[in-house]
C-alpha cells in the first residue's frame, strides 16, 4: 500500500515559548510573514498542507485573507487549534495546568471548541473537520465533543511522549498509526468509529518501536539516568527518538524515521511544526536567518524523498481521514 504524507502546521500567535499565556494582546505577524514562502514550497511539490488555526489567527483579517485564498484554491485545509488561554470564553487566570484543554471542565472545553469552530466556519465559509489541541491537550471528553460537532479527524496524539509531569497527557504508549477513537480513552484503538485519530509521527531510528521505547524507558530509571544513558543511546545511534518535525530533527534523521515507519507498514506520516518557525527569531527552533534557510532546505529534502524516492501521496488531514474511514486499505489510492 502506498503511504500518505500529511503536513500540519500549528498556526498561532507569537510569544509562547517562555511559558507566558496571554489572554489578550497576542500578535500573529509570523503568519503573513512566513506562510507565503512555505506555501510556495508546498505548491511546488503539490502538497496541500493543513493549517490548524487558533483564536488570534481567525480574528486577524490579514491572516484570514491569506489562508482563505489557500483554502479556496484547493491548496490546503483549515483546521481547528484551541489554545485555552486566548480562546473565548476566557477567564482572567491561566497557568501551565489549565493551559491543557483536557484539564478544563467539560462545559468549558465544549464552549471553547464550539466558539472556535463557529468562528472558523464564519470566516472561511466551511465548517472545519480536523482538529489538534494546543499543547496536545486532548482527552476522551474533548474527543466526544469533537464527534458531536462533526469533526472526523484529530491529530493531538504525540506517541512516545509524556507531559504528565506538567499536568498534561501521557501518550507514551499511544498507537503511532491511525485508529478510531473509542469511548474509554483517547489512546484506545478501536476498529470502527466516526472520529479518526491520526497521530503525529514520532518513533525511533529502528522499526521495532515498542522495543526501542522499552530500552529508552529502562535507560531513564533513576540509577541509569544519573549516567545520562539516554543521551549515550542517542549519540551512539542505538535508540534515537525522532519526531517528524524540521524543528526537532534534520532531514537525515527524518528520512530514517520515514524508512522505519514504512518498513512497519504505516499508511501515513504526519509532520508537525509551528508557524512561528517559518520566520527567524520567533521560535526557539529557528533563531537566526541561517537556521531558517536550513529549515526550508530540510523541508525540501524531505518532500523530495517522500514523493520521489518513497512514492508517498500527499493529502490533508481531512482528505486522508475521509478515504481511511471509507476503507483503511485504500486510504492512499
Amino acid at each position: 500500500m502506498t503511504a500518505n504524507l500529511l503536513i500540519t502546521i500549528d498556526t498561532e500567535e507569537e510569544g509562547l515559548w517562555g511559558g507566558q499565556y496571554r489572554t489578550h494582546g497576542n500578535t500573529v505577524e509570523n503568519v503573513c510573514a512566513g506562510v507565503g514562502r512555505f506555501q510556495e514550497l508546498c505548491d511546488r511539490y503539490q502538497i496541500p498542507p493543513t493549517y490548524v488555526i487558533d483564536a488570534p489567527v481567525v480574528t486577524n483579517a490579514d491572516c484570514v485573507d491569506l489562508l482563505r485564498k489557500i483554502q479556496d484554491d484547493g491548496r490546503g485545509e483549515i483546521g481547528t487549534h484551541v489554545h485555552p488561554w486566548c480562546n473565548p470564553p476566557q477567564d482572567s487566570y491561566w497557568d501551565k495546568q489549565t493551559s491543557f484543554l483536557c484539564n478544563l471542565p467539560e462545559k468549558l472545553q465544549r464552549e471553547k471548541i464550539v466558539w472556535l469552530t463557529a468562528e472558523i466556519e464564519k470566516q472561511f465559509g466551511r465548517r472545519p473537520t480536523s482538529f489538534r489541541a494546543g499543547r496536545y491537550g486532548l482527552d476522551i471528553v474533548g474527543a466526544r465533543i469533537l464527534r458531536e460537532l462533526g469533526y472526523t479527524v484529530d491529530s493531538s496524539v504525540i506517541p512516545f511522549s509524556n507531559w504528565s509531569s506538567e499536568g498534561g497527557p501521557n501518550f507514551e504508549y499511544a498507537p503511532h498509526t491511525p485508529y478510531f477513537v473509542g469511548d474509554r480513552g483517547l489512546c484506545e484503538r478501536c476498529e470502527t468509529g466516526s472520529l479518526l485519530e491520526v497521530p503525529v509521527s514520532v518513533g525511533f531510528n529502528r522499526p521495532d518501536f515498542q522495543r526501542a521505547q522499552a530500552i529508552r524507558n529502562f535507560a531513564m530509571t533513576p540509577w541509569l539516568r544519573r549516567m545520562r544513558s539516554v543521551g549515550i543511546l542517542d549519540r551512539l545511534g542505538i535508540v534515537r527518538r525522532i519526531k517528524f518535525s524540521p524543528e526537532q530533527a534534520r532531514a537525515q534523521d527524518m528520512k530514517q524515521l520515514i524508512d522505519a515507519y514504512l518498513a512497519g507498514g504505516a499508511p501515513v506520516m504526519v509532520m508537525l511544526f509551528h508557524s512561528t518557525s517559518l520566520v527567524a527569531g520567533q521560535s526557539p527552533y529557528v533563531k537566526t536567518a541561517e537556521r531558517l534557510e536550513e529549515f526550508f532546505a530540510d523541508l525540501a529534502e524531505v518532500f523530495e524523498y517522500c514523493l520521489e524516492q518513497r512514492g508517498m501521496v500527499p493529502a490533508t488531514l481531512s482528505g486522508f481521514a475521509e478515504r481511511y474511514i471509507q476503507s483503511p486499505s485504500v486510504a492512499a489510492t
